[in-house]
C-alpha cells in the first residue's frame, strides 16, 4: 500500500474511538426471523448453526467462523434449521473525525480469521467484562474490541484500490505526496493547499478532518520520523540528520524529544545497542 493511505489509515487507527453499548451471547431458535434497524455498529462471531443475513437487499450465507462486521442501518437474519445456532455479539458506536470508518474503507461484511480459538476467547472475554463491576471495565471492554477489531481489519485486507475512489483521499494523498518528497525544505500551508485546489483557510480543517493532524503538525511528525531513519545510520552526523530533513540542529532536538521523549543522540544510543542502563 501506498506510504500516503498508509499514513492516514494507521492515523484512523490511533483516533479510533469505541462506546460498547452491549456484548453477549445468543442461541437463535432454528428458523427464528430477526430484523433490526440499529444505530450501532455490530459485530458478530459465528460459533455454530447457519442462517441467511440480509444487508441493502443482498443475502449472505452465515457458517460458523465467520466474523461480521455490521454497519449502522437495518438488517434482517433467519436462523437456520439444521444445526444449534450461537453467536457472539456486541453493539459499539465508532466514528473517526467526520467521516465513518466503515463506510471510508469499503470494508467486507464478513471475514473468516485463522485465529478461532483467539477470537472466541476474546468475545468471551468482552462479555465477562461487559458483565463486570472493575473501576477498569471501560478499559478492558475497549481492549478486547480493538482485539477483535484488529482481527478483522486485517482480514478485510483494506483495498487500495477502493481507496483510490475516494475523492478527498485523493486530494490529500497529492499533498501526502509532496510532502514526503520535500522534507528536506521549506513547506507552506499554501502551497499544500495548491495542490488540493483549495483555498488556505479551509484546507487546514480539510486536512485536519482527514489525516487526523494540522498541515504544519503533519510535516514535523514526518520530520522526525524521517530523522529516526536517518540515526539508525551510522553514517549521518546528527548536524547531517537536522539538515536532509529541513530543520536547524536545535528545533530538531526540540521536536525530536517532544515527539519521543529521547533526545537525537540518545535515540541512537538506544538504537546502535549503546543502552547504558537507563530507560
Amino acid at each position: 500500500m501506498k506510504l500516503s493511505y498508509r499514513t492516514i489509515i494507521q492515523n484512523y487507527f490511533h483516533r479510533f474511538q469505541a462506546d460498547i453499548s452491549i456484548a453477549a451471547f445468543s442461541a437463535p431458535k432454528s428458523g427464528l426471523a430477526m430484523e433490526q434497524d440499529s444505530e450501532f455498529y455490530r459485530l458478530w462471531f459465528i460459533k455454530e448453526g447457519e442462517g441467511i443475513l440480509t444487508q441493502d437487499g443482498r443475502d449472505y450465507a452465515t457458517k460458523p467462523g465467520q466474523l461480521l462486521l455490521l454497519p449502522p442501518g437495518k438488517q434482517s437474519f433467519v436462523a437456520g434449521h439444521k444445526r444449534p445456532n450461537g453467536v457472539y455479539w456486541c453493539h459499539f458506536r465508532a466514528s473517526i473525525g467526520d467521516m465513518e470508518m466503515f463506510d471510508l474503507l469499503n470494508l467486507p461484511l464478513i471475514v473468516y480469521p485463522n485465529e478461532q480459538v483467539y477470537v472466541r476467547t476474546q468475545f468471551e472475554r468482552l462479555i465477562d467484562v461487559y458483565r463486570s463491576s472493575l473501576i477498569t471495565r471501560e478499559l478492558r471492554l475497549r481492549s478486547a474490541l480493538f482485539e477483535l477489531m484488529a482481527v478483522y481489519l486485517e482480514y478485510g485486507r483494506i483495498s487500495e484500490d477502493s481507496l483510490r475512489q475516494v475523492e478527498p483521499l485523493e486530494k490529500i494523498d497529492r499533498v501526502l505526496e509532496y510532502i514526503e518528497e520535500n522534507l528536506s525544505g521549506p513547506i507552506g500551508v499554501e502551497e499544500l493547499a495548491k495542490l488540493a485546489y483549495l483555498h488556505p483557510n479551509y484546507f487546514i480543517s480539510y486536512f485536519k478532518n482527514i489525516v487526523g493532524y494540522a498541515p504544519t503538525q503533519y510535516v514535523n511528525m514526518r520530520r522526525v520520523e524521517r530523522a529516526k531513519q536517518l540515526l539508525e545510520s551510522p553514517s549521518c552526523n546528527i548536524s547531517e540528520v537536522a539538515e536532509m530533513v529541513g530543520m536547524q540542529n536545535h528545533y530538531l532536538s526540540r521536536m525530536f524529544k517532544q515527539q519521543t521523549g529521547v533526545t537525537p543522540s540518545r535515540y541512537r544510543q538506544i538504537y546502535m545497542g549503546k543502552n547504558q542502563g537507563r530507560p
